[in-house]
């Protein structure tokens, strides 16, 4: 599809539909990343990277429905924009932190992010009611609050969202809850120790398969190789059931959290040698202790802290 087409031809009918519901509408470029945006009411920016990729993609008969969904989107983002992001106490209140795998080379909306092992990354998101916007650079650029301001208190509130569920499974503790701000806990590993009670002299092994679970388990040097064998036993059916969803996989990693405060990915998810080990939960039991060991890192900190003695 060519481009132009997508702008000139179809935009308009986005931008008509945003006048008629009495917001000022203007298109704009990021002069940095080469990215579209549209300023609302004259002071809330919305990339619309995203969409516009998805017009170039798609048929010109197909952009009345992918444009669609971005109308009420673009109207709410409106309301919170001049309601919550120009008002210190609201932000105070509402912002939360937030796991995503969000590919910065093609999506460099959240240039901002904090980088977590593997491919997660903390990015700022907003509570309000049952709807959560994820906040990009160009909303940041209009708080009053600056991003560590910001993380400290999205931190903050995501370390005290409710649990709907804590459950003993195997050798893992999972927590779980409608709130897709659950497994950005573990980016506050103290608060969450201090919350559950969590023993962990040694560290702690943490997964997030999904937004809306958490899992942990203390390590325990004495049992070792059996407690990672029990780990990745149980952990990679949540994983296989978040894989055959598209969107709900956040990581398949396995993090071991030191005593030291460190974060490590002690897993190579990416190995095409065991990916029926994180897909297939009928494999049999020599299968699984075959490709268990090439989804450990041999080469991680964590086996030379506890498995080189």
């Amino acid at each position: 599809m060519n481009p132009e087409y997508a702008l000139n031809q179809s935009l308009p009918y986005l931008t008509g539909k945003l006048e008629e519901a009495g917001i000022a509408v203007q298109v704009g470029i990021n002069q940095t990343t080469g990215t579209m945006f549209l300023l609302l009411n004259g002071s809330v920016k919305c990339s619309i990277h995203e969409l516009i990729s998805a017009l170039i993609a798609a048929e010109p008969n197909e952009h009345r429905n992918i444009m669609e969904p971005w109308i009420p989107y673009l109207i709410e983002r409106t309301r919170i924009g001049e309601t919550v992001l120009n008002n210190p106490d609201e932000l105070r209140r509402r912002v939360h932190t937030e796991f995503v795998v969000a590919d910065l080379a093609t999506n460099p909306r959240y240039s901002y992010c904090r980088q977590y092992p593997g491919e997660l990354k903390l990015i700022l998101s907003l509570a309000d009611g049952n709807t959560r916007f994820q906040l990009s650079d160009e909303q940041l650029d209009q708080c009053p609050l600056s991003v560590d301001e910001l993380f400290y208190y999205g931190q903050m509130n995501t370390d005290t969202v409710a649990v709907d569920r804590v459950e003993q499974v195997g050798p893992l503790t999972s927590l779980t809850t409608r709130s897709v701000y659950i497994s950005a806990k573990a980016a506050n590993v103290p608060a969450l120790m201090s919350r559950f009670q969590v023993h962990a002299p040694h560290g702690l092994f943490l997964m997030a398969p999904m937004c809306h679970l958490l899992c942990y388990s203390p390590v325990d040097p004495a049992h070792i190789l059996q407690q990672l064998m029990a780990v990745i036993h149980t952990i990679r059916y949540p994983m296989a059931a978040a894989s055959r969803t598209p969107g709900m996989l956040l990581s398949r990693d396995i993090i071991y959290y030191s005593p030291e405060g460190t974060y490590e990915t002690i897993t190579q998810p990416d190995n095409p040698e065991i990916h029926e080990l994180l897909t297939n939960v009928d494999i049999d039991d020599k299968t699984f202790r075959a490709w268990s060991y090439h989804y450990f890192d041999q080469s991680s900190a964590f086996a030379q802290r506890f498995l080189s003695r």
